[in-house]
């Protein structure tokens, strides 16, 4: 996933894609958007036929990276692989470079794949035995993948983006031990030739063409492939069906891995590792949406790149559930109202959590609020307060804290989300308000993060809004 902040740039009168596309030869009038997520991709006619280019802002990937992805396809081809051909440039170049005001762009051109999209849901059997097979052959390739070319990226180097992401990001915690354990056991995983080697990362429906006649798969988007081991490209191939879960999807499965054993051999040991590759996935996902979200000033963002930030942060809150504590929350009685007031926060929190938690039980007693406790297991560890105004029944969270000796765990992020499920389960309310001071940065990221939109701001508070789609 690009920066949404290039995103916005890159898409802004299609400024590069019309400097680019005077490089190759086209049909004057027929480029067109197509769509933008790790690429910008538009279409245009060459002598009548479909081709494509697509490019990147140079903040989100490498010349060289992209060299090595044609270099790699070009193998592939030469091979007799199935895949969509990049094309030269007027000036016989793989990759063409344009600059602007905002950095250079790179910039490449496909041929249009034969064949035709089938989502998972239009598949049959057969359809799905083939692209079991097109994934083993393209393996089979990767094994003979000459030696002094594979010097490129690997698991281990995307494992570390994912550190760099997440130590910029250091309430993402639970993320952090996830990437500890991870690297850990990827680390004590057998390797070689047969095991390990080129992969394509997204070998999804959404990056193949069946081709009827020649009854096999077309490929496309080889810009995530890495070297890994190869049962990592089957648990990336067929997510979409895993999550889908009923019977149709689990023979298709069945189906897919059949035709995959047809061509390569699929040791049953990494059938088994099948979960840690997803983990894998799932932390190299979380920390591409983090970095897509970063520096973006949502100040004059178009509404759509408005909407894309919220979806983003939304899938950035549903990985994060994965790695987040079990908090529950408690009501505040006669057996622990004195043991909430002994909570504190840290010494440095205290200039933006400055109220002790005695204020808040009183004015909970006084002013109508709720005071809950919150626990992980059975110790307890914070506390959360929530509202409803009186003059126009809005609800708002008024405070929530995590004891100093609890704090670094995640529990925070925990706490807010079991906060959010309580108050809509308990009032059905469609938005949750919260306020919070400017100079807490822990809480801006905090609550962005999980889907908290800035409404309004004055010097002395931000007021953010979470509203629930029906």
């Amino acid at each position: 996933m690009m920066s949404i902040k290039n995103m916005v740039r890159g898409l802004e009168q299609d400024a590069p894609a019309k400097q680019l596309i005077r490089l190759w030869d086209h049909d004057a009038g027929t480029l067109r958007f197509w769509r933008a997520s790790s690429n910008f991709v538009y279409s245009f006619a060459r002598n009548g036929v479909r081709h494509f280019l697509r490019f990147i802002h140079e903040e989100d990937n490498a010349l060289e990276r992209i060299q090595t992805e044609l270099d790699y396809v070009r193998y592939l081809i030469a091979n007799g692989y199935p895949a969509a051909a990049p094309v030269r440039s007027n000036d016989g170049k793989w990759i063409e470079t344009v600059h602007s005001e905002e950095g250079a762009y790179y910039g490449v051109v496909f041929e249009q794949a034969k064949g035709i999209y089938l989502s998972v849901d239009r598949m049959t059997d057969l359809h799905a035995e083939k692209w079991g097979t097109a994934l083993a052959e393209l393996h089979v390739l990767s094994e003979s993948y000459p030696s002094a070319a594979v010097a490129q990226r690997s698991w281990d180097d995307a494992l570390t983006f994912v550190a760099a992401v997440l130590h910029r990001h250091p309430d993402e915690r639970g993320a952090l031990r996830e990437l500890e354990h991870v690297r850990g056991q990827l680390a004590e995983l057998p390797a070689g030739p047969r095991l390990t080697g080129m992969i394509h990362y997204d070998f999804e429906a959404d990056n193949m063409f069946y081709e009827s006649e020649e009854a096999r798969y077309y490929a496309i988007d080889f810009d995530d492939a890495m070297i890994h081991w190869y049962a990592m490209d089957i648990v990336s191939a067929i997510r979409d069906l895993e999550e889908q879960g009923n019977e149709s999807a689990r023979r298709k499965i069945e189906r897919f891995l059949a035709g995959y054993r047809s061509v390569k051999s699929l040791d049953e040991r990494y059938v088994r590792l099948f979960p840690l590759f997803q983990r894998f996935a799932d932390l190299y996902t979380l920390a591409r949406l983090l970095r897509s979200l970063e520096k973006l000033d949502i100040y004059g963002l178009p509404e759509w790149a408005l909407t894309l930030k919220n979806k983003l942060l939304a899938a950035c809150s549903r990985i994060n559930e994965r790695y987040s504590p079990v908090v529950r929350l408690e009501s505040i009685g006669p057996t622990n109202w004195y043991a909430c007031t002994q909570l504190e926060v840290t010494d440095e929190q205290k200039n933006v959590f400055p109220v002790p938690n005695v204020y808040w039980l009183a004015e909970s007693a006084y002013c109508g609020f709720a005071p809950l406790a919150v626990y992980a297991g059975e110790q307890l560890a914070g506390l959360a307060v929530y509202a409803v105004d009186p003059d126009d029944g809005s609800y708002w969270m008024m405070a929530l804290m995590v004891d100093r000796k609890f704090q670094r765990q995640g529990l925070g992020r925990s706490a807010v989300k079991e906060l959010i499920r309580h108050m809509r389960g308990k009032h059905d309310c469609d938005k949750i308000r919260l306020g919070h001071r400017p100079g807490n940065e822990r809480a801006s990221r905090l609550y962005a993060s999980l889907g908290f939109v800035e409404v309004a701001r004055t010097p002395d508070e931000i007021v953010r809004e979470l509203i629930f789609s029906e």
